[in-house]
């Protein structure tokens, strides 16, 4: 996988993506998540800090809309119970669908978010796409986590001062969220000013063939891993 083209693993983040959104079966979500999980083991190797701790992070939205599908959604056949906490098997297939997918778009955000901008450029120079635009997108994806940095840091600062949001009420924790909310916007907007003077000084809109130091080339690693998302299309349209 590390030798895959840039252009090919923002294509595999995308069908990822793609069939995280439009896929209703559960059987092809699931189908879906395991290549995604391959993908990414194959590129970043296994690490259970790495891996477990946005997993563990998500299982609070996966079980609360776990229970209020399966609680709420009277349709299909009954599974557990009886009346108004009555459980049917569409409210949990609908339920499970939601983990699926969200584990989904979390092995495609992780595909996305280890491309650098040398890789966008490539990519898009690969199919004749301004240079623009593989910078924006860059700058877009990469902004969120980023952010999410930012607030830990400035949740952290607090902790170190003695303040512990948990404890506080509620009009307490709008104000400091107002305040590190403010702080994050002033951050962002110097961030992107600096981004925009060094752009600048690299001449990123001035005329003429542009050099790379390092040219990245399509292989068979490329038409394999494409030829294999094809088949799997193939299938679920089918099947």
């Amino acid at each position: 996988m590390k030798k895959l083209h840039p252009l090919s693993l923002i294509f595999l983040a995308l069908w990822f993506s793609s069939a995280a959104v439009f896929v209703l079966r559960l059987e092809w979500l699931g189908i879906a998540l395991l290549l995604a999980f391959l993908c990414n083991l194959l590129y970043f190797g296994f690490s259970g800090k790495t891996w477990l701790r946005p997993v563990v992070r998500m299982l609070p939205l996966f079980l609360s809309v776990l229970l209020i599908q399966a609680l709420f959604v009277k349709k299909g056949s009954l599974v557990w119970g009886r009346g108004w906490y009555g459980i049917y098997s569409a409210g949990l297939q609908g339920g499970v669908a939601f983990g699926l997918r969200l584990l989904i778009l979390f092995f495609s955000a992780r595909l996305l978010l280890k491309l650098d901008y040398e890789d966008f450029d490539a990519a898009f120079h690969a199919v004749q796409l301004p240079e623009e635009l593989g910078f924006m997108v860059f700058y877009t994806i990469h902004v969120l986590p980023w952010a999410g940095d930012r607030i830990s840091h400035n949740r952290q600062l607090l902790r170190l001062r003695g303040v512990e949001l948990r404890e506080l009420p509620w009009r307490q924790k709008l104000r400091i969220y107002q305040r590190i909310s403010l702080s994050l916007l002033a951050d962002l907007l110097s961030r992107s000013s600096v981004q925009a003077i060094a752009l600048e000084l690299r001449g990123f809109r001035s005329g003429g063939q542009r050099t790379r130091l390092h040219k990245r080339s399509f292989s068979w690693r490329d038409a394999l891993a494409l030829a294999f998302i094809a088949a799997f299309t193939a299938a679920f349209f089918i099947f």
